[in-house]
């Protein structure tokens, strides 16, 4: 039994439908149980959370794989869950981290990730540690402004990325959860294959529609108040996202082969995604 944390997310939602496809069986942790009604019987859905470590045992009870998102908004530490994971028995885990955890420049995100891996890393399960790119679909806020006036509105519009597919990022973790041994105690980062900007992604949208959508630079403050209040980030982190919009972190523009090694295929461009998720846009 493999158990799939974050099922709901854009990550989480892949892991489970590529494992479902191997005929792996699956259990879903969430505190949202109506988020996963997508999957009918299919799998074991349990109402649960991380926040609340000393309430996983119905969840990890015959489970001996995990996928664990660890750097989550309510999620104080990640040491008291891994603790629970280890103590039910599981023997391996695939955590899926942040590129940024490799960046050079120090930040709040980096320092979360590197803490929760540091955590996965010396419990004496096996692991392999996921650093997931920028995700093609951070770009889905934008549908309903560009549905109605064909615009989009946010910071960084030269914002540069090598920007991933979750569905790749989802196909890998299932691969790696599959069939654990060739990635024991290993990072793998996973990227597109090219560097995009933001105006770049709005011009690819433009393409597939066929019209004209504009950009318009929202200042930052505007921005991190929408980041703090809306979103919920920690102000650390939103300060620590704002930084990184402004293209100081060359982390993000490294092209890595770890998905085409994973998978035996090229990543996803940004136009296949946003191919396949025009009509949210339309």
């Amino acid at each position: 039994m493999i158990l799939v944390t974050g099922a709901t997310g854009a990550v989480g939602g892949e892991v489970v439908d590529r494992l479902l496809e191997r005929g792996e069986k699956v259990r879903v942790l969430t505190r949202n149980p109506e988020g996963a009604r997508r999957w009918a019987k299919a799998v074991d859905v349990v109402t649960g959370d991380l926040a609340d470590p000393g309430s996983l045992g119905p969840a990890l009870d015959g489970v001996d794989r995990a996928f664990l998102l660890l750097v989550l908004p309510g999620i104080p530490q990640a040491g008291p869950i891994v603790k629970a994971v280890r103590d039910a028995g599981v023997r391996q885990v695939a955590l899926l981290s942040s590129i940024r955890a490799g960046s050079a420049r120090d930040s709040a995100i980096k320092q979360f990730n590197l803490a929760a891996e540091a955590v996965v890393q010396g419990s004496g399960l096996d692991w392999t540690v996921l650093r997931g790119g920028t995700f093609m679909s951070n770009t889905l806020p934008w549908a309903p402004s560009v549905r109605t006036e064909r615009v989009v509105r946010a910071f960084g519009g030269d914002f540069r990325s090598s920007a991933v597919d979750p569905r790749d990022v989802g196909e890998v973790a299932a691969r790696v959860l599959a069939d654990p041994a060739p990635h024991r105690s290993r990072v793998h980062t996973l990227t597109g294959g090219e560097v995009i900007t933001v105006v770049e992604q709005v011009a690819v949208l433009a393409d597939l529609l066929g019209e004209p959508v504009a950009f318009e630079e929202l200042p930052e403050a505007v921005a991190r108040a929408a980041m703090v209040d809306r979103l919920h980030y920690p102000p650390a982190v939103a300060d620590a996202m704002l930084t990184m919009l402004r293209n100081t972190d060359e982390s993000l523009v490294g092209v890595d082969g770890a998905v085409a090694e994973v998978l035996g295929r090229p990543p996803r461009s940004y136009r296949e995604w946003a191919a396949d998720h025009i009509e949210a846009f339309r």
